[in-house]
């Protein structure tokens, strides 16, 4: 015969084990202070992101962003659908994308925030950016719209889409490698990357890709003529090989590369509408969430219930504040983890996966399927 108080005292214990391993799974590896996953490569100019890793200009770029293009050489390491990568950033006065070139497996994306909300209207190329490939791609925007062009060649025109409107002001704030928020990092090799005021011709675009070989791409881009207005504002060739700054070639916009990660712009509590992607790893990210607290809820409301027998609401509403709160904590302390992500979707995953132990516990007891739960 098993006592009553060593009942309790054996659920008490796999409650708090159970406790424990959610905070060890929610906080792990409690790292505060992450290596930052740059580093740069040795046998031709350029910098690798291997991980989570960012490259951010020090102060704002205080020259104007309507029009203007962008040149970046670039060579992809992976096709991850979990999440858009981001290649390159500029960021608005509030630390958010004004707009930003990313990855999404293959596909090339554009995204332009939308003022005053936290979307973005995208437009894209399909299967343009292969694992191992590298491609030389160039956006121009203006008034007329924006081009995006591959290797020399225009891909896709969009008259109603412009990266900056004549009243916007971004504060010209770069990011590479990862957005602000530490949470869409990119992997694979930047070789350059040039930022121009205006909007280049096709032509122009055509002659700065290398087309006399362009399965031997150089290890640097020539810096254009210093005439007519031609340079381009901010020009990096990542050419030092080591040390924390990319310099500006043209320019004192220099460019950190911190030794250990660091996110621009941490979020609280992301709610879900903001948070919500419909993708496999986003499911499983959920469904992980909801199993993972059913345990708890079952096991809690066993002990709350043999220490003094309750109706089921109480049981349910006892239960799923003290996993709400548990999660909460979680989500809080992940603000300090640079890492980690803290989201609302998943305090409120938890409690439906705790309210729905309780439930299996009411229908178990009243079953008397265990002897366990029998006072």
């Amino acid at each position: 015969m098993v006592y009553p108080s060593l009942r309790k005292n054996v659920l008490g214990l796999i409650c708090l084990v159970i406790t424990a391993v959610f905070f060890l799974a929610g906080l792990w590896p409690f790292n505060f202070s992450p290596e930052n996953k740059v580093r740069w490569l040795q046998d031709q100019n350029g910098v690798q992101f291997y991980g989570q890793a960012i490259i951010f200009s020090q102060i704002p770029t205080p020259y104007s962003l309507h029009p203007c293009s962008v040149e970046l050489w670039l060579q992809p390491a992976t096709e991850s659908s979990s999440h858009m990568g981001r290649i390159f950033s500029i960021l608005d006065k509030q630390g958010s994308e004004s707009f930003f070139i990313g990855q999404w497996r293959s596909h090339l994306i554009l995204g332009k925030g939308i003022h005053g909300k936290k979307t973005y209207r995208e437009i894209g190329i399909r299967d343009v950016l292969k694992k191992g490939d590298k491609r030389f791609v160039t956006i121009t925007s203006g008034v007329d719209g924006t081009n995006i062009y591959v290797d020399g060649i225009l891909m896709k025109s969009s008259p109603r889409f412009q990266l900056f409107s004549m009243n916007e002001k971004p504060s010209g704030r770069i990011v590479l490698g990862n957005s602000p928020t530490g949470g869409e990092y990119w992997t694979g090799n930047l070789l350059s990357l040039a930022i121009y005021d205006r909007v280049l011709t096709g032509e122009e675009v055509s002659q700065h890709f290398p087309q006399h070989a362009p399965q031997h791409f150089p290890q640097h881009i020539h810096r254009p003529k210093e005439s007519g207005g031609d340079e381009p504002v901010s020009f990096y060739i990542f050419d030092e090989h080591s040390g924390t700054l990319a310099h500006d070639s043209v320019g004192d916009h220099h460019l950190l590369i911190p030794s250990r990660f660091k996110v621009l712009k941490k979020t609280i509590l992301v709610p879900p509408w903001e948070d919500f992607r419909f993708t496999r790893s986003y499911l499983m990210d959920v469904l992980t969430n909801i199993l993972g607290f059913i345990p708890f809820g079952f096991f809690f409301s066993t002990y709350l219930w043999m220490r003094k027998p309750r109706s089921i609401f109480r049981l349910l509403i006892t239960t799923t504040v003290i996993a709400g709160c548990m999660s909460l904590s979680i989500e809080l302390i992940q603000v300090y983890l640079p890492t980690r992500s803290s989201q609302l979707t998943d305090v409120i995953t938890n409690i439906l996966g705790a309210a729905l132990g309780v439930i299996l516990f009411s229908i178990y007891q009243r079953r008397s399927i265990f002897p366990l739960l029998k006072v």
